[in-house]
């Protein structure tokens, strides 16, 4: 895991704006191993969910599902590295 679940939320939108993360999905439509690559253009939000997980709502470009940009949720937990 990158990030910490008390990680300001300040520190997590700078270290992902404008930059490349590998994310593992729980469930991936696109890849079977879950493993994605997205350039993260803006961060939206960071928050909790109802069941206590921190997460981030990015605009992306999924480099894994034709580069088109999206919005996203990413669970804290799933990016596992940022460049």
């Amino acid at each position: 895991m990158f990030f910490d679940y008390n990680t300001p939320t300040e520190q997590v939108v700078s270290a992902l704006v404008n930059k490349t993360v590998r994310y593992f999905a729980e469930n991936s439509k696109v890849k079977a191993d879950g493993v994605r690559v997205l350039k993260i253009e803006a961060v939206d939000k960071v928050a909790f969910a109802a069941n206590g997980k921190r997460y981030v709502t990015v605009k992306a470009l999924d480099v894994d599902d034709g580069g088109e940009s999206k919005y996203r949720n990413l669970h804290i937990s799933g990016i596992d590295l940022v460049v």
